[in-house]
């Protein structure tokens, strides 16, 4: 009997901790620096110090926008002095860089119509690769 009581009691306590817990993350976090520039973090920040609210988050957020993970950068079009002379090393190293990304075996993300991230499919990532060559068949020395 006495365990039962004991064991009652316990999960009783659990759960009032767990409740207060759940509540306390809905407090305000302060950020400041000290005067040897460490960072703390903390309720309530000292009077001296210029502290920065930050906003915490209780797992029940906004979804974040996904990013895409490689995007190939687009080389910049050649102004009308350029027009002369193709030859740009700035467009070149990008044009290479992205036909290495485009020939790797990595997954493309581009934005699409809608806003979200997609895959490239192999068509488009073919005609890619295409445009690069033809950006450093024309600005590459």
């Amino acid at each position: 009997m006495t365990s039962k009581l004991l064991l009652s009691a316990i999960a009783g306590w659990a759960l009032l901790v767990g409740a207060t817990n759940s509540f306390a993350a809905k407090d305000k976090v302060y950020t400041w620096k000290d005067e040897k520039g460490v960072v703390h973090y903390g309720e309530r920040p000292p009077k001296e110090a210029q502290a920065t609210l930050i906003k915490t988050r209780t797992g029940h957020s906004e979804p974040t926008p996904s990013t895409p993970s490689v995007t190939p950068t687009a080389p910049a079009a050649p102004s009308v002095a350029q027009e002369t002379s193709f030859i740009d090393p700035e467009r070149c190293a990008i044009a290479r860089k992205n036909l290495e990304i485009l020939n790797s075996t990595a997954r493309i993300r581009m934005p699409g119509d809608d806003g979200n991230a997609r895959l490239l499919s192999d068509e488009e990532r073919d005609a890619q690769r295409n445009t690069m060559l033809d950006v450093i068949d024309q600005t590459c020395e």
